[in-house]
């Protein structure tokens, strides 16, 4: 599997060197060139990880961890702490570089190449959650394809590389879990119990950050727009209140009984002209169309006076004949002016004082350009970041651009003008852009990520700690068993070494041994017996039977004995009674009762004759005693028995 990574590994590192060396359209532009190599570098760092370089991979990917970290904090700092102008400023003085991002990469590459990084450096353990930072790059890699098939990357953020990146980060993935997954077999239920919950608050983190995404983009495109819609209402007014003015100044007019002088009409006009200074020229115009009077009188407006305005050839005429045959308002719309520029002609009817005919009109020129000028002078806008557009059915009437790449918006708004639309389009630089916006949906997605990274570590841990546990408790369960089998069986073979395991009574050695510790009881008396004609019931009647008999005579001879009196078999079919404390008459008593119990206790030979038992006793009262000496006499008298006929008691006590 390790040669498999490895050499996938490689071909990651020579697509990525050829994308750099050839420069394809794959790499769009700088900021995607930074993720290009920085792909290259963890490429290069988990090659020599597979080939088995461990000091030398960290080596290599410590700085790349570094950058990526720097590049993450780029988008985490607070505007109030460092602004995106001072640090974009800060990354345009490097050779080459136009701003910030030309040297980090797009969010979502970013997170991935952490997530790659960080598993590398934890080298590939589960136990630091390099199976979570696997599957986090797993995710991230299908949210960035997402945001690329959604076209969600309208964003002045810059959020997703290319299809290109894209493939060269899945295969790096694919093969840094190839060399690793086989690692993993021992600790795999741990890793899905702590996988489970960690990659559901990965979901969620990524679906929060999503709709705060778009809410913060949103609220700047509201912004914008409600710029937009501000300058298009202010145009309006603007030409209403002109509107209004010119009818003012036309009214003006009618209340005369002669037509104006060219004093009366200069000094009249001016006052118009100063407050609306868009207006090219205010002319008089005579009922026949002939222009009599202009103001200002500038060398373009003098040309113009005498010209019958009926007779040129332009799109206004349909307006002024509307004023000087219908006596009513008429403008000719955005049209081409004779002073090279679009505009719009008012003409209004100046009538008699009894308002029974038209003496002539008033025409009053504006200037659309100009007009625009005066808006783009009077707004707060700031005009080094944003670029604002006035356009009429699409052609473009004044345009100023900003230096600053523009952003992923243009906003529009529209002013109707009769059949014609008046657009007004705003476009804030991406440098403007990212300067308002809140850092809080990447603030709020790096926090989730690390908190799922704690939770894996935590369930991870406690769940390693728990089979461990659990192992421990079975080791020791075992050991308890194994403990208590060798005790038993050590009980079972002491047992064994002072009882004898047919009639389960104590064997001669443990008998010798009681009666050596109380040799000093007075009075102290032996019972040795034997069953009688023992060999003929084994012979006739078979071993089973002889064993038999041995365990009958077990079972009566614990019956008959007092409490307190040591009964052990003491070889063959003799067996042996210690009696502390019982003078010779006694054990006498006690003997005579064993006999009796013996003769009826069910066993016979093969005519029919009871078992019998003979009984020697050997008594001691004072003095000092050897065991083996009173055993002797207790056996002297058994013999005495035997030949005297058995199935009797035979006693010998001690000397005086």
């Amino acid at each position: 599997m390790s040669r498999i990574a490895l050499s996938m590994t490689l071909l990651v590192i020579l697509l990525a060197t050829a994308g750099l060396i050839v420069d394809p359209s794959m790499i769009q532009d700088q900021s995607h060139s930074a993720s290009w190599t920085l792909l290259l570098l963890t490429g290069i760092g988990q090659a020599v990880w597979y080939w088995r370089g461990v000091r030398l991979s960290v080596v290599c990917l410590l700085p790349v961890l570094a950058i990526l970290l720097l590049g993450l904090a780029s988008y985490l700092l607070p505007e109030a702490l460092i602004s995106y102008v001072t640090l974009d400023q800060w990354a345009s003085w490097l050779p080459g570089v136009q701003g910030l991002d030309d040297l980090r990469p797009p969010l979502m590459e970013l997170l991935i190449l952490l997530a790659l990084t960080g598993g590398l450096l934890g080298r590939t353990r589960a136990s630091l959650a390099a199976p979570l930072l696997q599957a986090l790059a797993a995710l991230l890699l299908v949210t960035e394809a997402l945001l690329v098939i959604t076209d969600e990357i309208r964003s002045p953020q810059n959020l997703a590389g290319t299809p290109a990146s894209m493939l060269l980060l899945a295969l790096l993935l694919v093969a840094q879990f190839v060399g690793v997954v086989s690692g993993w077999r021992h600790t795999r239920i741990s890793i899905l119990r702590s996988l489970i919950p960690s990659l559901a608050l990965v979901l969620v983190s990524l679906f929060v950050w999503n709709q705060q995404r778009v809410y913060v983009d949103q609220q700047l495109q509201d912004e914008l727009q409600g710029e937009s819609d501000r300058l298009a209402t202010q145009l309006g007014a603007e030409i209403t209140a002109h509107l209004e003015a010119v009818r003012r100044f036309a009214s003006f007019w009618s209340l005369l009984e002669e037509a104006p002088s060219a004093e009366e009409w200069e000094r009249q006009a001016a006052f118009y002209h100063q407050d609306f200074s868009y207006f090219l020229n205010i002319a008089y115009i005579e009922a026949d169309g002939t222009i009599r009077l202009v103001h200002p009188r500038d060398d373009s407006n003098r040309a113009i006076i005498g010209i019958n305005a009926l007779d040129v050839d332009r799109p206004y005429i349909d307006a002024l004949a509307k004023a000087l045959s219908d006596n009513q308002e008429g403008h000719t719309g955005v049209v081409p002016l004779l002073q090279g520029m679009p505009g719009m002609i008012y003409y209004l009817p100046i009538t008699s004082p009894d308002q029974q005919r038209v003496t002539g009109a008033a025409a009053m020129v504006l200037s659309l350009p100009v007009l625009a000028d005066k808006l783009y002078a009077e707004t707060l806008l700031d005009r080094e970041h944003i670029r604002m557009r006035f356009a009429v059915d699409g052609d473009t009437i004044r345009d100023w651009p900003t230096s600053e790449s523009p952003g992923p918006w243009t906003t529009l708004s529209l002013l109707a003008l009769d059949e014609q639309e008046l657009t007004v389009a705003l476009n804030a630089s991406t440098g403007y852009l990212l300067g308002l916006r809140s850092r809080q949906p990447v603030a709020s997605l790096s926090i989730g990520l690390l908190l799922a990274y704690l939770l894996y570590m935590v369930v991870f841990g406690h769940h390693r700690m728990s089979v461990q546990h659990s192992s421990m408790y079975r080791s020791n369960e075992e050991l308890r068993r194994e403990v208590r089998h060798r005790t038993e069986l050590q009980r079972e073979v002491e047992w064994l070494a002072g009882h004898d395991e047919l009639t389960l009574l104590p064997n001669r050695r443990l008998f010798m041994s009681t009666l050596r510790e109380q040799q000093e009881c007075r009075p102290l008396s032996v019972l040795l017996c034997d069953i009688d004609h023992f060999k003929s019931i084994n012979d006739q009647l078979g071993h089973q039977a002889g064993d038999e008999a041995l365990r009958r005579f077990a079972r009566v001879g614990r019956l008959a004995m007092p409490e307190g009196v040591v009964l052990a078999r003491y070889g063959g079919e003799e067996f042996v009674a210690l009696l502390t404390g019982v003078a010779a008459d006694e054990a006498v008593e006690i003997a005579e009762s064993l006999r009796q119990s013996v003769m009826n206790c069910g066993v016979e030979h093969a005519d029919g004759r009871p078992m019998t038992v003979s009984i020697g006793i050997a008594s001691h009262g004072a003095g000092d005693l050897i065991a083996e000496d009173l055993l002797h006499r207790a056996d002297l008298a058994l013999y005495r028995a035997k030949r005297q006929g058995r199935n009797r008691i035979e006693a010998c006590t001690s000397p005086a």
